[in-house]
């Protein structure tokens, strides 16, 4: 049954039936075509059939007509494999048809009944040349057009152009055709044998003719084998025929295939070309495009550093003429001293001549007994005294020109000091003036690999995750926000811009940020956070308890610090609480200040989760954000420093000892070492700080901080003596805390701090507050801290 998405296609003849197929995949553009071919046996067979009937059988032998038979469905099969490779290239489904009649027309009409075709596509007049208004030119065409169904539409083609077509009807079209003309029937509807006469066909082979008239010649004297030499002859000249068409037809399928192969081929290597030229293009454009890129950047960068390089070297020769303007004056103070120092002498030498010419003077009037002398005596002496008196005069003037010399002197020297510490400030302050820098994500990307999971070092709250890796020849912790995070792009550059402001020693050094990421790069902290340290990871020893009251001590003047600023640190922990070789407090993750991110963390809890042991009870029910939000955990920390406990009931356990009697040596970490009396005071005081009544806590400043300070000379005292992974480190109470280096001359400021004596001066030259509290200082008095100095004295001597 015929699909009505088929296309059937007659062909025949190769030349106009390829004209024909190609006019139906240009215009018709079918999903499928079907190649359908009416097969006609050999015309000489078919002739011997129709005039002499079963003499054929006789005269021929029955394998040369089978091999007859098998040429000319060879060449049928392959023409019609030659229309389907046709196709095929074209990008169509094709499949094939055929039937053996010896009328092509009638063979035509069969097929559209059996197989109902409802399209056909066939030739009108395949020799003859298109014109236009022509009609069906063959009588083939002519009787497919009248004798097939209605219910098949055929167009009629001639020369890839259309002629006419007959569009499927319901009933039968009456109209003769324009020609009048009738189709001829074949050959063998013709007369007899031997009373007709041939057909008039118009394509008659001599050997048909000539068998005839032997045949009809009467002739008694001829003889069979004649007849068969004749006949064999015949049959030599049709197979030779039918070899030669078919080796023609082999080399032009061949020869067409090839040609076809070729321009496949062709077509193939030109598309793969323009890709690849295309591909190359691109990815030059690329490189030329990333090549501009870092030379602009190598310039931008160039100029930027001859830039800072003239700066620099005009800062140079500013120093060196205004040092060379100052060795001047303090070489022309030098010599002036000089005289003044030398004149001092004289006149001391001279004052010292005129006390033992008094003496000598004395002594003789002792010896001297007469009273008739006396009053002599009382002139003389009187005229000593008023010697006396004026080489004393003399001798003031010259210590008072003395005293302004050394005034001179020491401007000179404090302006000296003052111009030498100017040159040095951008490497004795960078820790208060360090650069940030803004990374690109490519760079971080480097740094961690993509961010293999090797670099990560840990997992924070709201999906941040912690990076460990080399930025610029430094080791940093990379902070990667996670999705869940609170803020939006203009909210984290608005934090960076706060963390930038936020420098203090014991805060961890915020280097850089990448926007792009939402990434923040910190300083690394290598010896862990107190966490571990409390908690024995790793096979960390315990920590002293000079250390433990260390850590308390800066934590507790960095929680002054930022409360000063009006900040709340909110998320105090022993996890955010780093730790560097000398075990100095650096607290991290301070930038979760902002009230909102607060209120947002504490109300996704519910009764049923576990509650954080560090978080307000006050603000978890009030949502109030105060300094009192910080004191809870910092009361918590400090319990755990003093026992080594975990925060479970530890304030409880610290008030039951309290009120045992006040024997806290149960309730103190013995591995610690021997702690103090002062740590009584300091234990009441952190329960004081866990008190659920925020406003019975203490005050940092004023309370807690006092308490620690009384604690700190007993911390400097103590004769330096490393540990097993100390061996070259020293305390981190011998660094000065602005200049970060073991201090040489150490001096207690107002707020209780031991720092060098020149950076403190130097602080103090600009500010009127702590450089640890940042809290306005009392007085600006410094006073040299003796047993710290010997400490240090005595561990620089041990090294």
């Amino acid at each position: 049954m015929g699909s009505e998405d088929t296309i059937y296609v007659a062909v025949g003849g190769v030349e106009e039936s390829e004209l024909t197929l190609l006019w139906v995949l240009h215009n018709l553009k079918p999903r499928k075509v079907c190649i359908l071919h009416v097969h006609q046996p050999s015309k000489m067979i078919s002739s011997m059939y129709g005039v002499y009937g079963n003499l054929a059988e006789i005269i021929f032998d029955q394998q040369q007509i089978r091999g007859l038979e098998e040429v000319g469905k060879d060449m049928m099969n392959r023409i019609l494999d030659e229309y389907l490779l046709f196709c095929s290239q074209a990008g169509v489904s094709a499949i094939r048809l055929h039937i053996q009649m010896d009328d092509v027309a009638k063979g035509i009409v069969e097929l559209i009944r059996r197989h109902n075709i409802k399209k056909l596509v066939m030739g009108a007049a395949a020799d003859e040349h298109f014109s236009e208004g022509m009609w069906l030119m063959s009588e083939k065409a002519q009787y497919v057009n009248e004798n097939a169904p209605f219910s098949c539409q055929i167009w009629f083609i001639c020369r890839d152009h259309l002629v006419h077509t007959r569009f499927e009807t319901a009933q039968s079209s009456n109209a003769p055709s324009p020609s009048g003309s009738s189709y001829l029937t074949s050959s063998t509807e013709a007369a007899g044998i031997f009373g007709s006469t041939v057909s008039e066909e118009r394509e008659e082979s001599e050997c048909e003719i000539e068998l005839y008239d032997v045949l009809h010649s009467g002739e008694e004297g001829s003889s069979n084998d004649q007849l068969f030499d004749r006949l064999e002859q015949a049959l030599k000249e049709a197979e030779s025929s039918n070899q030669k068409a078919f080796e023609e037809s082999d080399r032009r399928v061949k020869a067409e295939m090839n040609a076809t192969r070729a321009m496949r081929q062709a077509k193939m290597l030109e598309r793969l070309y323009n890709e690849c030229k295309r591909e190359n293009e691109t990815a030059l454009a690329k490189q030329n495009e990333s090549l501009e890129n870092i030379k602009r950047l190598r310039e931008e960068e160039l100029s930027v550093s001859r830039e800072q390089n003239s700066i620099l070297e005009s800062r140079v020769a500013n120093s060196e003429s205004r040092m060379k303007q100052l060795e001047d004056e303090l070489s022309s103070a030098v010599e002036q001293l000089q005289v003044s120092l030398k004149e001092r002498d004289e006149l001391q030498i001279e004052l010292e001549n005129s006390h033992k010419v008094i003496e000598e003077l004395l002594r003789k009037q002792a010896e001297e007994t007469s009273s008739t002398h006396m009053d002599q005596f009382n002139l003389d002496q009187l005229s000593v005294s008023e010697i006396h008196d004026a080489t004393l005069d003399q001798l003031e003037i010259c210590q008072k020109e003395k005293d302004e010399l050394l005034v001179e002197l020491e401007n000179t020297r404090r302006i000296n000091e003052e111009l030498l510490r100017k040159q040095s400030e951008d490497t004795s302050n960078s820790h208060l003036q360090q650069p940030f820098i803004e990374f690109s994500l490519s760079e971080i990307e480097e740094a961690t690999e993509d961010f293999d999971e090797l670099y990560k070092i840990a997992e924070g709250a709201r999906g941040s995750v912690y990076y460990k890796c080399a930025l610029r020849h430094t080791e940093v912790v990379i902070k990667v926000l996670g999705r869940n995070s609170f803020q939006d792009s203009n909210e984290f550059l608005q934090e960076v811009d706060d963390l930038i402001k936020l420098r203090h020693p014991n805060l961890v050094n915020l280097i850089g940020a990448c926007p792009e990421k939402r990434a923040l790069v910190y300083e690394y902290v290598p010896n862990g956070s107190l966490e571990d340290h409390l908690n024995s990871r790793n096979d960390m020893p315990p920590l002293s308890w000079q250390s433990r009251m260390h850590i308390a001590t800066q934590l507790c003047s960095t929680l002054m610090f930022l409360h000063s600023g009006k900040l709340v640190h909110g998320n105090l922990k022993p996890g955010n609480i780093l730790l560097d070789d000398n075990f100095g407090c650096k607290l991290s993750d301070f930038g979760s200040c902002r009230a909102f991110s607060l209120v947002e963390n504490s109300s996704n809890m519910t009764e049923s989760s576990n509650p954080n042991p560090y978080l307000d009870p006050d603000f978890r029910n009030s949502r109030r954000v105060s300094h009192s939000l910080d004191l809870y955990p910092f009361g918590i920390i400090v319990l755990q420093l003093l026992s080594g406990r975990s925060t479970q009931g530890i304030a409880e356990s610290a008030q039951s000892e309290l009120l045992n009697g006040g024997n806290l040596s149960s309730f103190l970490d013995s591995s610690a070492g021997n702690w103090p009396h002062q740590v009584a005071q300091l234990t009441h005081l952190a329960i004081r700080c866990c008190d659920i009544n925020r406003s019975r806590r203490p005050d940092l400043a004023s309370d807690v901080l006092k308490v620690l300070e009384t604690m700190k000379p007993s911390i400097a005292s103590i004769a330096y003596a490393p540990e097993s992974n100390e061996d070259s480190e020293p305390p981190s109470y011998f660094l000065c805390p602005i200049l970060q280096a073991v201090m040489s001359d150490p001096h207690v400021a107002a707020d209780g701090y031991t720092y060098e004596a020149t950076a403190l001066q130097d602080w103090l030259a600009d500010h009127d507050t702590s450089p640890m509290t940042n809290l306005r200082l009392p007085n600006l008095n410094l006073i040299p801290n003796f047993p710290l100095r010997s400490a240090i004295q005595q561990w620089q001597e041990n090294r």
